[in-house]
């Protein structure tokens, strides 16, 4: 059997083709929620690829695959239930508070990571901090200092809880990304010379 009869490359296959004007609507507008999940995104379809062309893939590849596009999509369901329910799909409006979706999102990631170490994620701190975040969202306020400022000072206490230290799963995609000969975040070299 090939493994691009694997059920979950034709799930992303169909999740690509379903969330694709959303996420060129990031894309083109540069949203903060794009430059997050690019570098999943970048792996995943690389790795698609490898997979169209040689019709196998290695069991880290795989591996990687398979935990990728796990993370992309249940990102991506929350950040969709934002933009398309409380800001009916108008990006403009969703960008100014794009950032604050991230840090729920990274919220999440530190809650999974601290209960896939056995660590007690429900610290009161980071309940108040979301919510505050959440509520913020919802009423479209616009101290986003304040925000920055009670996430500085929460994250520091809950890192302290932890007796490691934490690497996001993006973090960690950054790198598969570079190590694959994929490199998100190139600066385009402007030359300024003689004229050709």
């Amino acid at each position: 059997m090939l493994l691009l009869d694997n059920l979950i490359y034709r799930d992303f296959a169909a999740w690509k083709l379903e969330n694709h004007d959303v996420i060129e609507t990031f894309h083109k507008n540069e949203s903060a929620i794009y430059e997050r999940l690019n570098p999943i995104y970048s792996v995943l379809n690389h790795i698609y690829d490898i997979l169209v062309e040689e019709k196998q893939l290695d069991e880290d590849l795989d591996t990687i695959f398979i935990t990728g596009f796990n993370y992309l999509n249940s990102q991506f369901e929350i950040i969709k239930i934002y933009f398309e329910t409380l800001f009916q799909s108008q990006c403009d409006d969703f960008n100014n508070y794009s950032e604050m979706v991230l840090y729920l999102l990274y919220i999440y990631d530190i809650r999974t990571d601290m209960e896939n170490n056995n660590i007690n994620s429900d610290i009161i701190e980071l309940n108040e901090l979301e919510t505050c975040i959440e509520n913020m969202i919802m009423e479209r306020g616009n101290d986003f200092d304040y925000i920055k400022d009670k996430i500085n000072e929460t994250l520091k206490l809950v890192f302290g809880k932890m007796n490691y230290e934490f690497v996001s799963i993006v973090d960690i995609f950054v790198e598969i990304a570079e190590n694959l000969g994929i490199f998100i975040y190139e600066d385009n070299e402007l030359i300024i010379g003689k004229d050709i």
